[in-house]
């Protein structure tokens, strides 16, 4: 085969690591991994947001039954300020226009799709709309495949590759 959009093609390549070989195969962890990304709600400072997502918002989040009920393994809120993105900007990327990811972890998708649909999550929603723009909400969700580095014990079933990324010299 030699037309990508019709499969994969294999590159002649040299591996430098056999775990990551096309005959390795993919390995992805069993987990659900959503990311949520949002926007701050117009009229709302950056030092708002930040403070009552960091704390009201996480708070009421892991205290909600179906956080629990749904087995939610880990929840992490990625921050990125005026200032961060201002530095990506100057370094040529292309900055995502949002001010915040969530991200949470599942068992598998029954637990998630329950977890976002359960009565008690209205409670999150009323209060996100107290600091976000919750019609800007957009979530990508899927399964990780670690190439470097250690699986979160209890969440994942394998590891990246392990050692050491130093140059030496």
């Amino acid at each position: 085969m030699s037309d990508p959009s019709k499969g994969h093609v294999r590159i002649d390549h040299e591996f430098a690591h056999d775990y990551l070989s096309y005959d390795a195969g993919v390995t992805l962890q069993p987990c659900v991994k959503a990311s949520c990304y949002f926007r701050r709600k117009p009229g709302v400072s950056f030092d708002h947001f930040t403070k009552h997502w960091a704390s009201v918002h996480a708070d009421l989040t892991v205290a909600a039954p179906p956080f629990a009920q749904y087995n939610v393994l880990r929840y992490v809120q990625h921050h990125t300020s005026p200032a961060a993105k201002a530095r990506l900007a100057k370094m040529g990327q292309q900055v995502l226009d949002f001010d915040g990811c969530s991200t949470l972890w599942f068992r598998n998708w029954d637990d998630y799709e329950q977890f976002f649909t359960a009565p008690d999550f209205s409670e999150l929603v009323a209060d996100g709309d107290l600091f976000m723009d919750t019609s800007s909400v957009t979530v990508y969700a899927g399964h990780d495949m670690i190439a470097f580095g250690k699986g979160h014990p209890g969440i994942d079933t394998s590891d990246g590759i392990a050692q050491p990324n130093t140059a030496e010299g």
